[in-house]
């Protein structure tokens, strides 16, 4: 008897959380979004483009069929698209809401990364959003996965990397939002130096661990997959822009992680180590996007122990800083301060 096929939606699911098998936190749902500032996308129009989309990226899954959302559920439901698990055959989540000047993107990172959202936002709209971003490109990790899982296990043990303090509530939501200003001439360099600045700024102990999302697209127009590197560096809670800038791009990426779970072994692994991994604060930057969008806000997901992740992105004409932490970790309150401040450092 032949075994049963398993249907390319499902496969796809799998996919996706095999590339997140061995790294990370195996207690988060593994979900992004976008929130963009756009006029008026057709719901309809925008199904269907999806569909399409989905037909030619089989690793994306089932089509989505996207939603009308209103102006008083937006926040809830765009929390929601980027925290709930993720079940068989839907990787994509999209809604618009119903004045038509919101459109949201929700995936599971293992199908796509920051700028694959993008790409699905601008299939959606039925016209291309391209990235100004300059990524890392082929930088390759000078050492294999082994070694460097064999470092981050000594790092785990002898020197885990210090958090921002939070008291949190017995809650499993959490909170997404941000601040959109002007046009600020500034990348992540200056995002990492407000997330350490702020560290130091509220008397926390230790030397920040920042883990930063970088590209490796080459091109403008980013395609809807997942060309994710990372960059991880100690960053002095005085240090500044130029300093940081050259670290950056000194540093060597991490090395890809092999696509699997290792039959669970990885992630049961992982979450013994959960209170010892992570970092003091995930960055991810989209940089400049071009195209018909007024704002942009790019949440990356929660990784470990009072997680802090930090987005960042612009439109032509203004520029987001994004913060998404868990209530366990820190509280509604904790939460907006916690943004002022890193909002107040960065575009000050």
């Amino acid at each position: 008897m032949r075994p049963a096929r398993v249907p390319p939606t499902d496969r796809a699911v799998k996919g996706a959380r095999e590339v997140v098998g061995l790294y990370g936190d195996p207690d988060t749902s593994w979900g992004i979004a976008v929130d963009l500032g756009v006029r008026g996308p057709d719901p309809g129009q925008a199904t269907e483009r999806l569909a399409r989309l989905c037909a030619t990226h089989e690793h994306l899954g089932a089509a989505p069929t996207v939603e009308v959302v209103s102006e008083a559920d937006w926040s809830a439901r765009r929390a929601e698209m980027a925290t709930a698990g993720y079940d068989r055959g839907a990787l994509l989540r999209v809604a618009v809401r119903e004045d038509g000047r919101r459109l949201a993107v929700g995936a599971h990172h293992g199908a796509v990364d920051g700028l694959g959202l993008v790409a699905v936002a601008g299939a959606a709209l039925g016209q291309p959003l391209r990235t100004l971003a300059r990524g890392i490109g082929g930088r390759p990790a000078p050492t294999g996965f082994l070694r460097s899982s064999l470092r981050r296990l000594r790092e785990a043990l002898v020197d885990p990397p210090p958090r921002f303090g939070g008291i949190g509530e017995a809650s499993p939501q959490e909170d997404l939002s941000e601040v959109t200003r002007g046009l600020a001439h500034r990348g992540t360099a200056h995002l990492a130096v407000a997330a350490a600045d702020a560290f130091g700024g509220r008397g926390h102990d230790g030397l920040p661990l920042l883990v930063i999302g970088a590209s490796r697209r080459v091109g403008t127009l980013p395609e809807a997959d997942r060309q994710t590197a990372y960059l991880r560096i100690r960053v002095p809670v005085d240090a500044g822009a130029d300093e940081v800038r050259r670290s950056l791009a000194a540093v060597d990426p991490e090395p890809d992680f092999p696509a699997t779970s290792a039959r669970g072994i990885g992630p049961r692994a992982t979450h013994l180590m959960r209170h010892r991994l992570g970092a003091t604060a995930l960055l991810s930057n989209l940089g400049a996007i071009e195209g018909p969008v007024d704002s942009i806000a790019m949440f990356p997901a929660c990784s470990g122990p009072r997680a802090v992740a930090i987005g960042l992105a612009s439109a032509p004409s203004t520029t987001t800083l994004s913060l998404r932490t868990r209530r366990a970790d820190f509280t509604a309150a904790e939460h907006a301060g916690l943004l002022s401040d890193l909002a107040d450092r960065f575009f000050a």
